[in-house]
C-alpha cells in the first residue's frame, strides 16, 4: 500500500470537500463518467472497504445519504449507480479506499440494463452453483 504521505486522497484541500463527517468526505471525482460524479472515501488511509472499521462503514453509508440529497438538488438524475472497485483487477487505481458515487441520467447509455453486470464488457458467467429454481426466473 502506498505511503500515506504520498496518497493524493489522505489529504484534501477545503475547497476540494462536498461533503464531509467525522470519518469521511465526498469530492468531486476528476474523471468522471457522468456529471455529478462523486468520490467518498475515509479520510484514514487504508486501502478498501474490507479494511474499513464498522464506524466507518457507518459513516460511508450515512454520507452516501447526504451526497444524494446534494446531486437531487443540483443535477436532478434519474437513478445512481454506487460501488468499490478493490484491487488493481477490478480497476482501483488509487490504493485508498473509495466509493464512486454516480448519477445516472435517462439515454446516457444506449442499454443500461443488466447494472454491474456490463462491467466485465461481453462476458456473462453461467453460475454452476445456481439453483434449479432460479433457472425459472
Amino acid at each position: 500500500m502506498p505511503d500515506a504521505k504520498v496518497c493524493r486522497f489522505c489529504k484534501p484541500y477545503a475547497d476540494d470537500i462536498v461533503a464531509k463527517n467525522a470519518l469521511c468526505y465526498a469530492r468531486w471525482d476528476r474523471f468522471p463518467v457522468s456529471k455529478g460524479h462523486l468520490l467518498l472515501m475515509p479520510f484514514r488511509h487504508t486501502p478498501d472497504y474490507f479494511s474499513l472499521t464498522a464506524d466507518e462503514k457507518a459513516a460511508m453509508v450515512a454520507l452516501i445519504d447526504v451526497c444524494r440529497e446534494i446531486l437531487d438538488e443540483n443535477f436532478r438524475p434519474d437513478g445512481y449507480n454506487i460501488g468499490y472497485n478493490i484491487g488493481e483487477v477490478a480497476g482501483q487505481s488509487v490504493m485508498h479506499c473509495h466509493c464512486h458515487f454516480i448519477p445516472r441520467y435517462k439515454g446516457d447509455t444506449d442499454n443500461p440494463k443488466g447494472g454491474v453486470r456490463r462491467v466485465v464488457a461481453g462476458k456473462y458467467y453461467n453460475n454452476p452453483m445456481r439453483k434449479a429454481s432460479d433457472k425459472r426466473l
